[in-house]
């Protein structure tokens, strides 16, 4: 493997536990002032979440799954000095056609007619799971329109085993009883030692649906280095899933990336090490955005 890699426990990061971090006041989701709004492109209607001001940063759920998955890592960019902007797809906040988008592409195109509603001037994006797939469709899309890249479990070239896939499609049935159901959850997305119950709730089928159909209408490979933008893969190093083969490829190939591994964490990462996450996601944007 080549590129900029580190692999580290959460717990033992230098800073994770210094009398400085221990001092600081506790994160609240209640001190930062939000707002909400409503984007429709074309017959998909978007909600989007702000968090904040200062250089733009897009963020894209993961399958079937909503803004609300980057609360967290929102409010600690919004305290650095950035205009976090969370994306609910349509069928979350809103209701989802039957067929939303054909390709991978299309949805890229709808994350670029929202920034250009907006006006925002060369953004980040961040894309989580099936969010990153859309975030280096969009950087192939409009590689010079963007600033930074954050891939957050990153996959596309090396598949889960067939034991896995089947937990992960379990996760998207609203038809198994609800203690199966977070079973599933916890085997396909959560590394072994972490609480699965952050994500018993928030999954949409119906999206999640729209969603894969986009995925297999599109070639990998079409895609799968992201543009040219600067970028940071976050990879879990119990990730399931993405294995962690991916970002290492991924890395090799692709010029001006980064990638961080965490132990102790599967494919959901955001509830799993949210602070370890913030942390390495702000510093890098500060780096290549200076808020």
């Amino acid at each position: 493997m080549t590129g900029n890699c580190k692999k580290f426990n959460a717990d033992e990061r230098p800073d994770a536990n210094s009398s400085r971090a221990s001092e600081a006041a506790p994160l609240s989701l209640l001190d930062v002032k939000r707002r909400e709004e409503t984007h429709v492109i074309g017959e998909n209607e978007y909600r989007l979440h702000h968090w904040g001001s200062g250089a733009p940063v897009l963020l894209y759920p993961s399958l079937g799954r909503g803004a609300v998955d980057f609360d967290e890592l929102c409010l600690a960019l919004s305290q650095v000095g950035f205009h976090a902007i969370a994306i609910d797809p349509p069928g979350v906040a809103t209701s989802i056609g039957e067929a939303p988008w054909r390709t991978l592409f299309d949805v890229a195109s709808d994350l670029w007619s929202i920034v250009d509603e907006l006006a925002l001037d060369t953004p980040a994006l961040i894309g989580h799971a099936y969010g990153n797939r859309v975030v280096r469709a969009a950087s192939t899309l409009r590689p010079d329109a963007l600033r930074a890249l954050v891939l957050l479990a990153c996959g596309g070239d090396v598949r889960s085993s067939e034991d896995v896939h089947v937990e992960f499609l379990r996760c998207f049935d609203p038809s198994i009883p609800r203690d199966e159901h977070l079973a599933s959850v916890k085997k396909a997305f959560f590394a072994p030692s972490n609480d699965a119950d952050p994500w018993k709730e928030g999954w949409h089928h119906e999206l999640a649906v729209a969603q894969g159909r986009a995925v297999v209408a599109t070639d990998f490979r079409d895609f799968a280095n992201g543009g040219t933008a600067p970028c940071l893969i976050i990879q879990g190093l119990d990730d399931v899933i993405a294995p962690p083969q991916n970002a290492w490829n991924l890395v090799a190939r692709r010029a001006n990336t980064r990638v961080v591994g965490l132990e102790n964490c599967g494919h959901a990462m955001l509830p799993e090490q949210p602070r370890v996450v913030a942390q390495d996601v702000s510093q890098f944007l500060r780096e290549k955005l200076d808020p």
